[in-house]
């Protein structure tokens, strides 16, 4: 065998291995793309109350609040139970507003984002200025 023979095949075989390379990287680059991230449970139930909202069920809007905050608590994620409260609050619904503030409570040591904190302060404030108004005063559903 002559050199130049060697050198051909020692090229062939850097070639395919390059080859191969390349192909391996573009196939864990599609898995990747391929699985965009799921949204979590309450995320979808608010994509539903919006949705009942935008074709005028309240009703339907209502129960997808409570089951984005159902979700949520399960999943521990404060801002998903202060998203459903301020759902609710924004119907009236006094009682699944509390039921929030009191999972909230529970969720709130281990979410330290100042966004999430101011919303859940607004949420406490909305419900207290409601509460001290005469039940004549108050909104009603």
């Amino acid at each position: 065998m002559t050199s130049h023979q060697g050198t051909g095949r020692v090229i062939a075989v850097l070639l395919l291995v390059a080859s191969l390379a390349a192909m391996a990287e573009v196939a864990a680059s599609r898995a990747v793309t391929l699985a965009p991230p799921r949204p979590s449970s309450w995320e979808v139930g608010l994509e539903v109350a919006y949705a009942a909202l935008a074709r005028g069920d309240v009703l339907a809007a209502q129960h997808a609040y409570l089951i984005a905050l159902s979700g949520a608590r399960g999943e521990r994620s404060l801002r998903g139970v202060v998203r459903a409260a301020e759902g609710l609050a924004a119907l009236g619904d006094d009682a699944g507003v509390a039921e929030a503030l009191e999972m909230a409570g529970r969720l709130r040591a281990a979410d330290t984002d100042p966004g999430t904190l101011a919303r859940l302060q607004a949420l406490r404030e909305h419900r207290d200025a409601s509460a001290a108004l005469p039940s004549a005063e108050r909104p009603t559903r």
